[in-house]
């Protein structure tokens, strides 16, 4: 969004400008580190979802990191930790396979202020069930007690896959005409929730603790369990579509940013045009009435039902899309092409708003 727009999300304590600051500070350091393993050379930009490291023979390792974020504060006031497992490797595993890799195994780190085995088991059968999903061993881990810095309990995995260097895709062969197809999203996933929460169950944690079992009547569920609702797994879906060997220009996980995430592909001068918007599900409806939250901002913070994007060339690799999401439960849309522009950005025509970067504004 524009800087002339008021930021609820930034209000909420989710600073964008301070992470770009932070980010470049410690980049500045980490980036040279390319050049001290000069044996495997890593294949793909900062910023892209994961990472490719050579391993010679024409094969690579992807790599990849992530959390759940303040979801993990919902399982908290809602004493129900079964299912925050699964968005754990669910955001791990889904932004592997952007680079056409298949995850194969994960680890996960768990700090928190005290240990309760009660807690540590159902947090054990989410991650489970999402491995299951996903097809991958949860292969080691880490469990770190740190009352001193933390009060509650932070979830944070990282994941492992493997691709052969040719077929590594940074949506870096994307043209003129190419489609865009939007596979759903089961509710907000794990992106945006501090925003979330303090729309829906109010500012102060006392607050959000009375009304998170609140019954809401346009979602038909508790506010709790809306926002609780797993994250997508697109593994198996993705992965049936390369096996069938369907030409996959890219593959987005839209996670934080919303579509903007569509402007990481690492290819120039295209323009994604969004229209038509496939329907909005309640829960960012609710989010966006009750908060007062402007299109561009709720588009770069939330996935607006949109939880992962596949770029296409044709219609007749659209329909076997389509095809294989239906046979996995997930319901898929055609929501946009790409055009050729001058620069890189994401429009939503119908909305009038516009991404370059990772930031949307009014056009």
């Amino acid at each position: 969004m524009s800087d002339s727009e008021t930021s609820k999300y930034e209000a909420s304590g989710v600073s964008h400008t301070g992470a770009g600051s932070a980010l470049s500070a410690l980049l500045q350091h980490i980036l040279p580190s390319r050049e001290f393993c000069p044996g495997f050379p890593v294949k793909a930009d900062i910023g892209y979802f994961a990472n490719v490291i050579d391993i010679g023979n024409g094969d690579g390792i992807a790599l990849c990191t992530d959390g759940v974020g303040t979801k993990m504060m919902v399982a908290e006031m809602m004493n129900q930790y079964d299912t925050i497992g699964i968005d754990c490797v669910a955001m791990n595993v889904n932004d592997l396979i952007c680079l056409g890799a298949r995850p194969f195994s994960m680890v996960d780190y768990i700090a928190c202020s005290h240990t309760d085995p009660k807690v540590f088991g159902e947090l054990g059968r989410g991650l489970a069930a999402g491995a299951r999903q996903a097809g991958v061993s949860i292969s080691g881990g880490e469990i770190s007690q740190i009352a001193e810095i933390i009060q509650g309990i932070d979830l944070i995995g990282a994941a492992v896959g493997k691709v052969r260097l040719d077929h590594v895709n940074t949506g870096q062969n994307i043209q003129h005409g190419d489609l865009v197809l939007g596979l759903a999203a089961s509710g907000v996933h794990a992106n945006g929730l501090t925003l979330a929460r303090k729309v829906l169950l109010g500012a102060t944690r006392a607050e959000q603790q009375a009304n998170v079992n609140r019954f809401e009547e346009s979602l038909n569920r508790t506010v709790g369990s809306e926002l609780l609702e797993p994250t997508t797994l697109y593994v198996a879906p993705v992965l049936a579509m390369l096996d069938a060997g369907i030409e996959l220009k890219a593959m987005v996980h839209i996670t934080g940013g919303g579509l903007s995430n569509l402007n990481r592909v690492q290819k120039d001068n295209i323009r994604f045009v969004i229209d038509p918007l496939p329907d909005v599900p309640p829960v960012f409806s609710l989010i966006q009435q009750r908060g007062a939250i402007s299109d561009s901002e709720m588009y770069e913070v939330f996935n607006m039902g949109v939880g992962f994007c596949v770029i296409v060339k044709s219609a007749n690799d659209a329909d076997q899309v389509h095809a294989i999401c239906q046979q996995h439960g997930i319901s898929c849309h055609g929501i946009g092409y790409v055009e050729t522009i001058q620069g890189k950005e994401v429009l939503i025509p119908s909305k009038n708003i516009k991404a370059c970067g990772a930031h949307f504004q009014k056009v």
